[in-house]
């Protein structure tokens, strides 16, 4: 089934009964993450840096003691994706990590009306922009994917207050309460509303991944950036590809959609810094393989981009295990699960 008509069951589920209640711990953490989202829409601009590190630390020590289940998946999620191999470091220092990171990501999102070209230096570095400006003038615009890693989302900062006319191709994060339905816990449909609101803050174009493709090509066309997470878990079509060691399912709309235009392909990775800073690197252009078996490009362009992020995750799992988290805890909702080897039951 794909998101479209997961979307109208949902719609028809929450027509038709009460919304589900989440389980207490989790009903504890939304109305913790919504009220924080609450306070820091005003207060963000006058926290320093520092102060900023030192809460989100602070909160994702709570929310590792209070959530134990949810930091035992991420700790599983890493036994799977390294197998034998050994952790940069010990397991539990990661979670803790992965943690903070989330609750600062929460924090900084309330950045997103603040930042303008005027202060976009001072709070995230830009390299690899030269590789960026040499696609771009081949004329057919360029496609960055960015992936699921660190705070993907301030790409669009990056690039767009810089001077690069940007385009988003995602689902924000309504497009989740709707497939959800009945199930979508109320808090946290607050706090996605609020985090839609700041999203459109960004100087980037919006294009739903669940609509017509068509405004996709034409920003192409136009000689513009196109930006795109090659792992989530939209779409109605997958490819099969090696990634952590697993079986992995990946969306086939990215690699498809650079075969049909011949658009470059950029990958970018978005990097946490001390205090408060992040770094966006720019990889350079993949090599695309266009031959008369599209099915088989598609699959190893495909295989040859989720390399790139694995040795990144390899690197960074604290920029990445809670979004494993987070596909592992969707698998039922997800029009195709990312992982082959998740558990039947359980978390």
């Amino acid at each position: 089934m794909d998101h479209r008509a997961m979307a109208s069951r949902g719609a028809e589920e929450r027509a038709a009964g009460q919304r589900e209640l989440p389980p207490p711990r989790q009903m504890l953490k939304d109305a913790a993450s919504y009220a924080l989202m609450r306070v820091m829409k005003t207060a963000i601009p006058y926290v320093p840096p520092t102060a900023r590190d030192g809460l989100g630390a602070a909160l994702g020590e709570v929310s590792l003691r209070v959530l134990g289940r949810e930091a035992g998946v991420m700790r599983d999620e890493l036994r799977r994706s390294y197998g034998g191999d050994p952790l940069p470091e010990p397991a539990d220092r990661i979670v803790a990590r992965a943690f903070k990171n989330f609750w600062l990501g929460d924090l900084e999102t309330n950045l997103y009306p603040h930042l303008g070209p005027q202060n976009i230096d001072g709070y995230i570095d830009l390299e690899g922009r030269d590789r960026l400006d040499a696609a771009l003038a081949r004329g057919r615009g360029a496609i960055v994917l960015i992936g699921h890693f660190g705070m993907n989302q301030l790409t669009m900062a990056a690039l767009g207050h810089r001077g690069y006319p940007m385009n988003q191709l995602s689902a924000s994060p309504l497009a989740w309460a709707e497939i959800l339905g009945a199930r979508t816990p109320p808090l946290q449909e607050a706090k996605w509303r609020l985090i839609w609101d700041l999203e459109q803050k960004l100087p980037a174009r919006h294009i739903s991944v669940f609509g017509f493709m068509r405004p996709a090509f034409e920003c192409l066309e136009r000689g513009e950036v196109l930006c795109l997470a090659i792992d989530g878990g939209g779409g109605n079509r997958w490819t099969r590809v090696q990634f952590l060691g697993r079986a992995c399912n990946v969306a086939a709309t990215p690699m498809s959609l650079a075969a049909k235009t011949g658009a470059p392909v950029l990958p970018a990775f978005v990097h946490r810094l001390p205090r408060g800073r992040h770094r966006m690197a720019i990889a350079p252009e993949m090599p695309m393989d266009r031959t008369r078996d599209r099915e088989a490009d598609l699959q190893r362009n495909t295989q040859r981009y989720m390399g790139i992020l694995e040795e990144q995750v390899r690197l960074h799992p604290d920029h990445y295990v809670y979004f494993l988290r987070h596909r592992r805890r969707s698998r039922g909702t997800d029009g195709m699960p990312f992982f082959d080897d998740y558990p039947t039951e359980g978390p």
